[in-house]
């Protein structure tokens, strides 16, 4: 299946897919708004096994360089930027999460990508923070007895790491 995302300018190309569709849509007359006043991710892809989640988010060259001044281990002020992007993260897989167990599709696993155009090293902190903030994994063994999303299945990526690592198990990711 193939789903080009005009506005975001990318392409995806997921061969086993069983269903691949813009989860965020906007158009009440489209079969896949889901017309709650929440977040959602831009893409869904359904696959035998599991399903995948999608945020899309492209940051301007001052971003990115604020993003690394926060980040870097010099650095001693707020992480107000990077805490933003955190937040967003996390309410779109929070209400995603919602409205998936509205329509019954939380069990099979889910795999959560963000994917921007930040460097690999930037992306790793950013998963790490992401995990933490989800949360990934079970998060307190006391009470929880099963997990929202596995800590492995939370990737941060670029479209040169998507082709690279996950084109394999997904499809490929062509920005145009």
């Amino acid at each position: 299946m193939t789903l080009d995302l005009t506005e975001e300018k990318v392409r995806f190309d997921f061969p086993n897919a069983t269903a691949l569709f813009k989860f965020d849509e906007p158009q009440p007359s489209s079969p896949t708004f889901h017309g709650a006043p929440m977040k959602a991710v831009d893409v869904l892809a359904e696959f035998p096994t599991f399903q995948l989640w999608i945020e899309i988010k492209e940051y301007p060259p001052a971003e990115i360089a604020e993003f690394k001044k926060e980040n870097s281990k010099t650095h001693q002020g707020s992480r107000s930027a990077t805490n933003f992007l955190l937040n967003y993260l996390k309410y779109k897989f929070r209400d995603t999460f919602l409205y998936r167990y509205g329509e019954e599709k939380t069990d099979s696993p889910i795999v959560y990508v963000f994917l921007t155009n930040l460097d690999d090293a930037m992306n790793s902190i950013l998963r790490k923070k992401m995990c933490e903030q989800i949360p990934a994994g079970i998060p307190n063994p006391a009470r929880w007895n099963r997990e929202l999303i596995a800590k492995g299945h939370v990737l941060v990526v670029n479209t040169a790491s998507w082709n690279r690592d996950l084109s394999p198990k997904f499809g490929t990711c062509q920005q145009y």
